[in-house]
């Protein structure tokens, strides 16, 4: 094979396009480094070995070490593209090279197939990014601000089905016409996974249904039972064996195998290739709006969304759903597309630059969205047992409170029951005119008044010291000279001692270009706006291990305010302390008495409030089967004899649930066989109910006795059945956002036999 200096090649079409496409050649060594590319020009392309762009190769190269690829050059990302792999979402043509006996080199027309891909459409994408929120006792949606949206296009299959390797094409047939297990969609984010639901009914459901916690066994068993009916024709065309007849039968049937795609995720990067076509932030409504470019073959684009939100100064996704089941399938362009963000990371704050007028301070909840200081009960309140509960138990400091993660714990308002653990962070808002020299600082402290049994005790006075900075975004200009949101920090505190006084921390003005920050960069922003700031935050663990003095049991938390110089401040106007009003936690209300100190008719020194803390452990147990008052063996094995000596047994199933403050809930079950679980053989309930569905609690044990026929039931003909036992016990506590699940007992399983 003669060596070459440059190469000079005729490009031409089987089919003349409509439009005039313009293109450009890629050419790469065998070994996948790329040579040279170039625009084609006047039909030809032309390359000069002499002036390689990669200075890595003689001068002289043999045709056959060679590959060529011809794309369209209408997107100008086109000129990054270094790699085979980045050309491929361009849908490249990749010719044989041909070498006649004179050593020209040419190639055959760029047959249709390939061209029928290549047109660009423009196409306008918008929509509104949602939340809804808790506010009180109800649930409002919001808007959500400065998210990162990213659309993508989701290619067409028609041009990747026989890129998919034969392998996988293989595994179809036999995952579809015999499944044996559904792989578990990893879940990345709290979103509700709704896989088949109705999309028009799921908008109508009440908020406090779309939030509902649903197991993604549950998701899945709903999902398998609502998969689409596959016909004859294509079951015998997936059962042939033949790889093209199953490929072709994907494709005309392409969106009767949404729904069974959508449970496999390892299928996903073959049958659905996404090419981002723009990335946009959302406005002060929440709303995002920009013309994209696209692949138009076929009549509309085939678009996804996916979804950023600025966290702790990091990108994080906070919204990205299955693609099978979430791609907006033929798109019509300009039509309003909503998503909703379900992770409870993402704040509702105000999104309009819309600060709180004068100098007022608003203490308004523990955790970012999450529990209202006016929802944790401040009186010694110690009712009466409700129903099943032999323990009177006083309420002070516990919230009635919702957390993410509270699965069967369930809350009601005005059933102070769950106490605080983990690491709380007390959020509050401050007027527009703060900082000033009157009141320039605020401090966190903190003091043991009770025990975890409420016993008194006189602890010391600490104070909080956690390093806390506020965050906000700032416009700059790329190097494509596109707009972009960047991020910074600037600290709170705690502050070098002012006026011989530790532990200050800053109030933030309105926006961070004003005194004491003065930020540097363009329009910024606040992150959390002023009426939303993290003042501080701490690990509640620290007092169970020694790091900070105190245990489990009752604490006062005081907020102090401090001027410039460092001077503590008291008789302040009470009326600069608010908290959200108990019904509507969007509105202030004067905070009462029971959360100042040292309140007057006028004045008030400072804001405290009252919280329970525990953080103790769960403890969780499932015992062998007692029959008649006698463990029914010795060993693991589970198998129950009923009918010792001929005469039906007393059966008794036993369970441990406990924790040592009290503040748990569990959930026990029975399963028999396939049947399901045993009519009144499952219970559940606070640790200290005491009759939990007939059974009998002592000392943090249950037990129930149960006649043979009542276990068995219809098993009863057969006369032997096995049983499984399942018991959850969580913690009740909550870190003011979601439930402190770290303090969850093990899940308990027991399996057991019954046999005459």
């Amino acid at each position: 094979m003669a060596k070459l200096k440059q190469l000079s090649i005729k490009v031409s079409f089987e089919q003349t396009p409509e439009k005039e496409i313009a293109l450009t050649g890629f050419l790469f060594y065998c070994n996948g480094l790329l040579l040279q590319q170039q625009a084609v020009r006047d039909n030809t392309l032309q390359f000069n070995f002499e002036k390689s762009t990669t200075g890595n190769f003689p001068a002289e190269i043999d045709s056959n070490e060679l590959r060529l690829f011809i794309a369209p050059a209408a997107d100008k990302k086109l000129q990054s593209v270094s790699s085979i792999e980045e050309l491929q979402k361009y849908k490249p043509y990749e010719p044989v090279l041909t070498t006649d006996a004179n050593g020209g080199i040419s190639i055959l027309p760029i047959p249709q197939i390939i061209v029928q891909f290549w047109p660009f459409c423009n196409c306008r994408v918008t929509g509104k990014v949602l939340k809804w929120f808790q506010i009180g006792n109800n649930w409002k949606e919001r808007s959500i601000c400065r998210a990162r949206v990213h659309i993508c296009e989701i290619d067409a299959i028609r041009y990747w089905i026989y890129h998919i390797p034969d392998t996988i094409i293989a595994k179809i047939p036999e995952v579809i016409l015999t499944p044996k297990e559904v792989i578990k969609f990893p879940v990345p984010t709290p979103d509700p996974a709704p896989f088949f639901r109705n999309k028009v009914a799921a908008s109508t459901q009440q908020p406090a249904d779309i939030f509902k916690t649903v197991s993604i066994d549950q998701q899945l068993m709903e999902a398998a039972a609502t998969l689409p009916e596959l016909s004859l024709d294509i079951r015998q065309n997936l059962a042939s064996g033949n790889l093209n007849l199953i490929r072709e039968t994907i494709l005309n049937n392409y969106t009767l195998f949404h729904p069974w795609f959508c449970l496999w995720p390892w299928w996903w990067p073959y049958f659905y290739r996404c090419n981002e076509l723009a990335i946009v932030y959302t406005d002060a409504n929440g709303r995002f709006d920009t013309n994209v470019s696209y692949w138009c073959f076929g009549d509309k684009p085939d678009i996804y969304i996916w979804v950023e939100y600025m966290i702790n100064g990091v990108w994080t996704t906070v919204y990205n759903p299955p693609i099978p089941c979430y791609t907006l399938w033929n798109y019509v362009c300009g039509s309003n597309i909503n998503i909703l963000v379900t992770d409870p990371r993402v704040p509702g704050d105000c999104c309009c630059n819309c600060p709180i007028p004068g100098e007022l301070v608003w203490i308004r909840t523990v955790g970012g969205n999450g529990t209202s200081v006016s929802h944790i009960n401040q009186s010694a309140l110690i009712s009466q047992p409700p129903p099943g509960q032999n323990v009177a138990y006083n309420r002070i400091g516990l919230t009635d409170a919702a957390a993410n993660g509270d699965g069967f714990f369930a809350t009601a308002v005005g059933d102070f029951k769950r106490p605080f653990g983990g690491s709380p962070t007390f959020y509050m808002g401050f007027g527009s005119d703060l900082p000033n020299a009157g009141i320039y600082y605020y401090r966190w402290r903190y003091q043991q008044v009770s025990r975890a049994d409420l016993s008194s005790v006189t602890g010391s006075i600490e104070y909080l010291t956690n390093l806390e900075m506020k965050g906000y975004d700032f416009e700059y200009i790329d190097s494509n000279s596109d707009v972009q949101i960047g991020y910074n920090s600037v600290k709170l505190g705690p502050q070098l001692p002012v006026g011989g006084t530790n532990n200050l921390y800053i109030i933030p003005p309105t926006q961070p270009n004003l005194p004491p920050f003065n930020a540097p960069e363009a329009s910024p922003q606040w992150y959390e706006r002023t009426h939303n700031t993290r003042t501080i935050a701490f690990d509640s663990t620290a007092l169970m291990n020694g790091t900070m003095p105190g245990g489990d049991g009752l604490y006062e938390f005081t907020l102090e305010l401090f001027d410039q110089a460092g001077n503590l401040l008291t008789n302040i106007p009470r009326s600069t302390f608010k908290v959200p009003d108990y019904n509507d936690a969007g509105l202030s209300v004067n905070a009462p008495d029971e959360l100042l100190d040292g309140p007057t008719a006028t004045t008030a020194n400072a804001f405290k409030v009252l919280v329970r803390i525990d953080n103790s452990k769960c403890q969780s147990d499932i015992y062998t089967v007692n029959v008649n008052g006698l463990p029914a063996s010795t060993d693991c094995c589970g198998f129950v004899s009923y009918k010792p000596g001929g005469v039906e047994a007393d059966l008794d199933l036993s369970f441990k649930a406990t924790h040592p403050n009290n503040f748990a809930v569990f959930s026990f079950g029975v399963t028999k066989g396939t049947c399901g679980g045993v009519p009144n053989a499952g219970a559940s309930g606070m640790v200290i109910d005491d009759s939990p569905s007939g059974y009998a609690l002592n000392s943090g044990i249950y037990d129930k006795h149960f006649t043979p026929i009542q276990l068995l039931d219809t098993c009863y003909i057969d006369g032997k059945a096995a049983f499984a036992e399942t018991l959850s016990v969580i913690a009740m506590a909550t870190d003011g956002n979601s439930r402190v699940s770290a303090n969850d007992a093990p899940y308990r399983i027991a399996a057991f036999a019954l046999e005459p």
